[in-house]
Formats: C-alpha cells, structure tokens, sequence
C-alpha cells in the first residue's frame, strides 16, 4: 500500500475511506471497465486516448507502474507511467534525444478518476507519486507526457508537478498534442523578462513561441478564457 486517507464522494457528499497500491494483472478487468465508463462520459473523444488490453499488461508487468485508488474493492482512479527505452513511442524522440537518453524516460501514460471523486485533486497526486517513484529510482532523468490542447484539467494537472509544454505536434489519430517535458535532473529558472500569455485556443501563435525556445509553464482561466504562460529558459541550478 502507498497511502491511504479519507475521500469525498461528489455523489452523495459522504467521505469514504480509501487505499493506493500498486495495480497488478489481477486488476486488468476493474482497470478496463473504468477506462471504458471514463469514455462514456466523453463528449470530445480525442481528449483521452485509451490504452489497449496489451498495453496495459506491458505497463503492469515490468515495463511501468500503475497506481490504483480503491475505495473497499473498487477501483476508482488509476494513474500510469511507461519506460519506454528505445521504442518508437518514447515521446522524447519528438526532441530528439540519442539513444542513451532515450533509456532515461519516463512518461505518463494515462490518468482516470471516476466522476464521483473528482473535485479531490486525485489526478495530480496520482501523477506525482509515480513521477516521484520514477524520480528516486534513479535511472530516469526526463518526464515526459502529451496532453490535448483543450483538456484544461489534464494541462493543469501536467503544469502542477513541472512539466512544461515543449513541443505542439500532431499524435496519436493526427490530434494537436502538447508534448509536455520535465528534467528530474536538473532545474532550471524562468527567465521572467520574457513572460507572455497566449489564448490556449491559439495553436498558431503558440507554436510560433515554441519554436523560438519558448516553453509554456502555466495558464489560468478568466472571462474570456484559458490564457497559456509562456517563457524563455533561465539558468540550469
């Protein structure tokens, strides 16, 4: 067991006790049938791509994690990261990162909470305790993840634990994807004189920022819109 705690259900506004584990292939069954109620709820499909039966067990299995959130023996939030190696879907190679790099990454695969738990910030502390997992093992020194243009959630939750948006490129069925970065090695400062905010609808001038070594770091929401923050590097510490 990872942790355990108490959690509010949005559903009947009682809170229930709850553990995190680690998701074994005995788990396979309640995995897939949350990933397919999750989808359910979708109106935009292109926010959320599922993972297949097969990549699932490669995650389980050695060539990742997932974490599990289970209220009694249901499971209502999972959270998954990939070691990708050398295989042709590590997102760093969208970088280009050489060979020895690529063995260093991990990215996050998946996230998916049951709409009755939402509202308990489930998302961001799945995803950081897998990415602080795979910061202590060691052998990992690049976080990587993609995440639509249009999920705010989903971006919010990346920005939470330092991930910063590199790269925006078709993925997956030719969907805009931000290619989502973070270095577990070293940190680097904003370089504050060069702070901009875009409308996150403005892929064009977005990636006019990106490919002039901006990066985008965070973004927030007001009456007009999602706004996206963007910078230019500052010095490694």
């Amino acid at each position: 067991m990872l942790e355990q705690g108490r959690v509010l259900n949005q559903q009947d506004q009682q809170w229930y006790p709850y553990i995190i584990r680690l998701l074994a292939k005995d788990d396979l069954p309640q995995i897939l049938g949350l990933q397919d109620f999750i989808l359910s709820f979708l109106d935009n499909k292109s926010y959320f791509v599922p993972l297949s039966r097969e990549e699932h067990i490669d995650i389980i299995i050695g060539n990742g994690e997932s974490i599990g959130l289970f209220i009694g023996d249901k499971l209502y939030a999972v959270c998954s990261i990939l070691f990708p190696g050398l295989r042709e879907v590590n997102m760093a190679r969208e970088l280009d990162f050489n060979d020895e790099e690529l063995l260093q990454v991990a990215q996050l695969e998946l996230s998916m909470v049951h709409p009755d738990l939402r509202g308990n910030n489930l998302q961001s502390r799945l995803a950081q305790m897998l990415a602080q997992r795979a910061e202590n093992a060691m052998q990992y020194k690049h976080l990587f993840t993609s995440i639509s243009p249009y999920n705010y959630p989903s971006l919010k939750t990346a920005t939470s634990i330092g991930l910063k948006i590199v790269k925006l490129c078709k993925m997956y069925c030719q969907w805009d994807r931000y290619v989502m970065y973070k270095d577990l090695e070293n940190h680097w400062e904003i370089d504050r004189d060069t702070i901009l905010q875009v409308p996150m609808d403005c892929l064009e001038k977005q990636q006019a920022l990106l490919e002039d070594r901006f990066f985008g770091f965070t973004q927030y929401k007001d009456d007009e819109g999602v706004k996206l923050i963007f910078a230019r590097k500052g010095k490694e510490w």
